[in-house]
């Protein structure tokens, strides 16, 4: 069982209650062929990244409303596994909106056809949310820092009040909803983050 620890200051990173200053890098799972995921893990190793992050874009796991694809370069159990494989930790960035350069920032075309304002705390709205949060955490389950697994952090939204979405105290009350509702469906990791370049 993994005893190791993750946590932070106002000044820096800690990982077994000692100063931490990882180097992350990215990589999008859905966007590269499944074959080359442990091999473009470990050479991401070799070049000193200690962390990896990966989006989880909501327009390729459910393009159609209510049909969800995980399988094949979408398979996001199977990349996460191979983070483990790799003895890399993991920041799972699971949006909603995510950007990435991706159309509608990662948003299924039907969700903007809904009668609500994405990106608001319109009820309507987060509970499409919680649908794909609880999906993506079915995805992962077991496989957080709590179970042995890589995941060490979780990004909600992102940009937010940058690109899109409310300022201010809306803006904070909405991102507290987002992460109240990810920890209410399990994921509970050390590390919670966003980021928000404007209002927030």
């Amino acid at each position: 069982m993994n005893t190791t620890t993750f946590g932070y200051n106002e000044k820096y990173m800690l990982k077994d209650q000692k100063p931490w200053f990882p180097i992350m890098g990215e990589i999008h799972y859905s966007r590269y062929p499944k074959a080359y995921w442990h091999e473009s893990l470990y050479k991401m190793k070799a070049g000193g990244v200690d962390v990896v992050s990966s989006y989880v874009l909501w327009i390729h796991h459910e393009e159609i409303e209510d049909e969800y694809d995980f399988s094949g370069n979408n398979d996001l159990r199977g990349f996460v596994q191979a983070c483990k494989d790799c003895d890399m930790q993991m920041i799972l960035r699971i949006g909603p909106w995510c950007h990435a350069e991706v159309r509608n920032g990662g948003f299924p075309d039907w969700l903007l056809q809904k009668d609500f304002e994405v990106r608001t705390n319109d009820p309507a709205y987060l509970e499409e949310v919680r649908k794909f949060y609880t999906k993506i955490y079915e995805q992962v389950e077991g496989l957080l820092l709590k179970d042995d697994g890589p995941i060490i952090g979780i990004q909600i939204e992102n940009e937010y009040g940058h690109c899109g979405g409310m300022n201010g105290e809306e803006g904070e009350e909405h991102m507290r909803l987002l992460t109240e509702m990810a920890k209410e469906i399990g994921f509970e990791v050390p590390i919670y983050t966003a980021t928000g370049w404007g209002g927030l």
